[in-house]
């Protein structure tokens, strides 16, 4: 009988790469129960759902400053326990044992605790995508507020966990030199895509997806696009999810023909979609500490589609597309920097780093993800590592 695993999320699990990938990887070898918020259904795992809650966008601001007043009177359980997630204890209540939970959002870490104490032998995997304390470090006011909640939450129950993952070395280290946490590094890699680089045609397709804000430098992109020769056409598929953001965005692009925003896809078509691109851009700059850090899901997925991959010089993307040959890395941070560096590549360069691409594809999927996130559960729960079948070839 296979061990069963449940995976925590405070966000739609089908919707989000990084928890999807866990399932996907792990569905074969072991019984998946996810629980998560708005959860749609999951063919292969046991799905169960609660509400969302009002997002900043719906909020009044009196709830708004209700929650900032729970933040200043240090009321955290306020703030984990809120109405919506009371569902959650009903769930664990009928779920029986599972020998893992996998959380996937810290502020749901408590739940995943209190149904240990019930259930001794479970084990807690948390999975730390950001370093959460500096989630939004340029906002002097969330760091008085959620930034002190998400400290809370480290401190009071990150020694309590048996195990942790984060994304990148950077952020793993954050942990360990403020909290004692010992992070497994575990890249977002995503599932191996069996496509051919295609010869760049002019004009050259570049391509950026993903969330659209501020801290983002995600202002820079029509400024590269501006300063882009006649050879290239900047294509932005992205999300926003502060209001009003991408519309003016959208609305200072009038009249650049060099620019495109186009309508979002769902995520399992991101990497097909893009193969059709020849650039794959990230414009990150160090102006916070997860930024610095960040290796992004983009990242892995342009290479996935056999992409030329052009970034900023942030020290661990720059780190493999030196190490892998998939792009170039701009020599400073900033538009002008990224103009430079776009406006010298050559169709010849852009196909040989595209073919680069496609040499690393294998390595830097879930092909190789898996065997690695299977041994580490396996030790987790001191547990033989199951063989199951790959589904990669």
């Amino acid at each position: 009988m296979k061990q069963k695993i449940a995976i925590l999320c405070d966000f739609d699990i089908s919707k989000r790469p990084r928890p999807y990938r866990m399932f996907e990887m792990l569905k074969e070898s072991y019984e998946i129960f996810c629980i998560a918020r708005e959860c749609s259904e999951i063919l292969g795992a046991h799905c169960f759902a609660y509400p969302a809650p009002k997002s900043a966008k719906e909020r009044t601001q009196e709830e708004t400053q209700v929650l900032l007043q729970h933040c200043y009177q240090r009321n955290f359980e306020a703030l984990i326990y809120t109405p919506n997630r009371s569902v959650i204890a009903e769930i664990f209540a009928a779920l029986g044992a599972v020998d893992m939970v996998i959380v996937a959002d810290i502020a749901l870490l408590p739940f995943a605790l209190k149904y240990k104490k019930q259930h001794t032998h479970t084990k807690i995997l948390i999975d730390l995508r950001e370093y959460y304390p500096l989630e939004y470090e340029n906002d002097p006011l969330w760091l008085e507020t959620f930034g002190k909640f998400f400290e809370y939450l480290c401190r009071e129950y990150l020694p309590q966990v048996d195990a942790a993952l984060s994304v990148s070395v950077g952020i793993a280290k954050k942990y360990q030199e403020v909290f004692g946490l010992c992070c497994e590094v575990f890249y977002s890699l995503p599932p191996y895509a069996p496509l051919k680089p295609r010869p760049p045609s002019l004009p050259m397709q570049i391509v950026y997806h993903g969330f659209l804000s501020p801290d983002r430098d995600s202002h820079n992109l029509l400024e590269i696009a501006q300063g882009l020769d006649k050879r290239f056409c900047l294509n932005v598929m992205g999300l926003s999810n502060q209001k009003g953001f991408l519309e003016e965005l959208q609305q200072r692009a009038r009249g650049l023909d060099c620019v495109q925003f186009l309508p979002p896809v769902a995520m399992g078509d991101i990497i097909p979609f893009c193969n059709a691109f020849d650039i794959g851009i990230i414009t990150l700059s160090p102006n916070s500490f997860n930024n610095t850090h960040a290796l992004p899901n983009k990242f892995f997925e342009y290479i996935q589609s056999r992409l030329c991959v052009v970034a900023t010089p942030l020290p661990e993307i720059s780190s493999i597309i030196t190490q892998k040959g998939v792009g170039r890395v701009s020599s400073e941070f900033g538009a002008q920097a990224m103009i430079e560096t776009l406006n010298q590549l050559t169709q010849e360069d852009i196909m040989t780093h595209k073919l680069a691409s496609a040499s690393s594809a294998k390595e830097l999927s879930l092909y190789t993800n898996k065997p690695r996130l299977l041994s580490i559960i396996a030790s987790i729960l001191d547990t033989p590592y199951p063989q199951a079948p790959s589904s990669y070839p």
